[in-house]
């Protein structure tokens, strides 16, 4: 069994890190991080792209968001996974 709480936790963890290593990587390489993003969503356009700037407010916004995302999953996850592995 592995336990929810510590896994939520560590994945909230590691997603918050990777939102401020991206948030970094658009201030100082938003072409870079562009040519990643029409990589991964092979049907958008984004050549057209705006480069308008992140407010502070809107960060943190966004890491609360994903903060809150992350620990819901990682803890539904776990739960789930430890249902299944009791049969």
């Amino acid at each position: 069994m592995l336990n929810s709480v510590a896994f939520a936790n560590a994945l909230t963890a590691v997603s918050l890190v990777v939102y401020i290593v991206c948030r970094a990587l658009a201030q100082v390489a938003p072409g870079f991080l562009f040519s990643i993003a029409q990589s991964w969503f092979h049907t958008f356009d984004l050549t057209s792209r705006g480069q308008s700037g992140m407010s502070t407010g809107s960060f943190i916004f966004g890491a609360v968001i994903l903060a809150i995302l992350s620990w819901a999953f990682g803890y539904l996850l776990i739960e789930i996974y430890n249902r299944f592995a009791k049969k």
